[in-house]
């Protein structure tokens, strides 16, 4: 859950890595460095904290060279520290490399060159690379051949880009870890993800599993085995062309990236109601024809999850489960041919959720992917796929794909029942945005937002669908501002729930006409015994201390509930001086177990 930068070409490299760094601090930002190749032994530099800051060390140092990799560190292994910044470098000091993912048997393998010599000055897995390579080259393999032997001396997933002094290359290869290369007429950018060069380039090579590239600005080669010996082939794949505009990567005014995706949800739904319906109904007959419906995804997106079998359950009478994605294994065994697994994920690249695909692939399930990367590796390992029409979405908490994968669901549900596209239920949905978003609403969200910094946790309560959003809602206020919060099932209160009760708690309840009755009643019990109030529905609950209106949008109502929890999370980070892009200690793209 790193983020991995390189440049080779005719260009000075480090201020375009540390460029290409800045655009996905999002996969990580305890640590940064790079290292620069130029013909002479190798600079490499290292820091703790934000690239902003490593901006300026570097600009002073002004590193030569038109080769170079980088990274940003999401610590797994080792404390946050200079140490254990990337990248790590081998004992001569004439190799680096940068990597993504978790090394298996690194502690294995740590032990083994350490008795053969090798000095390890970090606690990461990732410093056993370096010195492998080392290994290799000292028993007189060429650095080409070294780096396709990673392959068999590595267990685990990795994304790796390495340099050697003098060769003016940079070797790339992934396996269970992202990894993309932009490609310019006398250069290229492997990185971790399409953001990172796209204001420069918009043609990208996509790597599969296993592959292995030497790219330098004369081209780009495979590098396969002939025997014990590397062989540079030039069978390479071509680039495609990306749609994205560069200012979608861009903040513009706003002054973070999440209220500016938040705000973007209107936008998301039209270009959603304009093109899904079509996609939907293609993949309408699979789900007819399934006999067991699947569910799979991972934090935001299981949520999600829940709610299409909610949803389908409520409209189309239709029995489905949703699953965690990282227990999914528990229950692959139920599947076969006969079976359907849609699998949510905002970037396709969601470890637990490939596993889950491949699972449930093994099983000979057939698999739909909803995500808002179409190429990526979740997407190319499905059937079939659905785009979110999200664009993309940079800040660390989901907002924008979340709503895109309930408005796709309940496309999905509503077609199961009528031959019709079922978008009404989302244009009142998109219309609802409108006042939700607006100044005036969010000020009257930023002011609710003072009244939850207290140190009670804060419950939230729905009953159905309205419980998807209250887990939804507690998500985001504990990742993005740090709120002890936790969702609870309006139904269950009596079963403990009131135990936690004390004066002042904060309790905040959805709903809709539906269950208004029910909520008046949960709520009522909450306020004898001396909770504080918030109602987020259609009309204020006669018990309701504080209230935000969210009309009605028929199966697309959770979407609009969750707008303003989107909104108060972003308020009480600022209001407790927190960055909501870059919630503590997590970062966006889970790609590590």
């Amino acid at each position: 859950m790193c983020g991995i930068a390189g440049y080779v070409g005719l260009r000075p490299a480090a201020p375009i890595i540390l460029e290409c760094l800045k655009r996905l601090e999002y996969r990580g930002y305890d640590s940064c460095g790079l290292a620069v190749e130029s013909g002479g032994p190798l600079v490499v530099r290292k820091t703790v904290g934000s690239i902003d800051h490593f901006q300026e060390e570097i600009a002073a140092l002004a590193p030569q060279g038109t080769t170079g990799i980088g990274h940003t560190r999401w610590a797994t292994h080792g404390k946050v520290d200079e140490r254990n910044a990337h990248p790590h470098v081998s004992c001569d000091g004439s190799i680096a490399i940068v990597h993504n993912g978790v090394i298996e048997n690194a502690d294995r393998l740590r032990v083994e060159l350490t008795q053969r010599g090798h000095r390890f000055t970090s606690d990461t897995d990732s410093e056993v690379v370096a010195h492998l390579l080392e290994e290799d080259v000292r028993q007189g393999r060429s650095f080409d051949r070294a780096f396709l032997a990673l392959q068999e001396s590595l267990l685990g997933t990795y994304a790796i880009l390495a340099v050697r002094a003098g060769s003016g290359e940079i070797l790339v290869t992934r396996k269970g870890s992202p990894l993309v290369i932009g490609v310019g007429p006398t250069e290229y950018f492997p990185a971790s993800d399409i953001p990172s060069f796209l204001p420069i380039t918009p043609r990208v090579v996509y790597l599969g599993e296993d592959e292995c590239f030497a790219l330098a600005p004369s081209g780009m080669r495979r590098l396969v085995l002939d025997g014990d010996r590397a062989v540079r082939r030039g069978d390479v794949p071509k680039p495609d062309s990306v749609s994205l505009a560069p200012d979608s990567i861009s903040k513009g005014n706003f002054e973070h990236f999440m209220i500016k995706e938040i705000l973007e949800q209107t936008g998301t739904l039209e270009r959603l109601i304009g093109g899904a319906p079509g996609v939907v109904r293609e993949i309408v007959p699979l789900l007819r024809r399934a006999h067991e419906l699947v569910f799979v995804g991972a934090g935001t997106s299981y949520h999600a999850c829940l709610f299409g079998q909610y949803l389908l359950a409520a409209v189309a009478r239709r029995h489905s489960d949703a699953y965690v994605s990282s227990d999914f294994e528990h229950h692959a065994e139920l599947l076969g041919p006969d079976s359907l697994v849609i699998a949510l994920s905002q970037s396709g690249e969601t470890r637990d959720t490939l596993e889950a695909l491949r699972l449930a692939k093994d099983r000979g399930a057939r698999t739909i992917a909803l995500t808002n990367v179409e190429l990526s590796s979740i997407a190319r390992l499905t059937d079939h796929v659905i785009p979110l029409f999200s664009g993309p979405e940079l800040a660390v908490a989901a907002t924008k794909s979340y709503t895109a994968q309930l408005a796709i669901l309940a496309l999905l549900g509503q077609s199961l029942v009528s031959d019709e596209d079922g978008v009404r239920p989302l244009w009142q949905a998109r219309d609802a945005l409108f006042n939700l978003t607006s100044e005036a609403a969010r000020h009257h969200t930023r002011e609710l937002g003072r009244e939850l910094l207290g140190p009670q946790p804060v419950f939230l309560t729905g009953r159905g669908r309205h419980y998807v959003t209250a887990l939804e809602a507690a998500l985001k206020l504990k990742e993005v501002a740090g709120l002890k919060a936790e969702a609870l099932h309006g139904g269950e209160m009596k079963h403990g729930t009131l135990a936690l009760i004390e004066n002042g708690t904060p309790a905040i309840h959805f709903y809709d006409d539906q269950d208004f009755t029910r909520t008046e009643i949960a709520a009522s019990e909450l306020r004898s015994r001396g909770a504080r109030i918030f109602s987020v529905g259609p009309r204020p609950l006669a018990s309701s201390d504080h209230h935000i209106r969210v009309d009605d949008a028929g199966i697309a109502t959770p979407i609009v509930q969750v707008i303003p929890m989107q909104i108060l999370a972003y308020e009480l980070a600022k209001l407790k001086s927190m960055d909501p892009d870059r919630p503590r200690n997590l970062a966006k793209s889970v790609t590590v177990p």
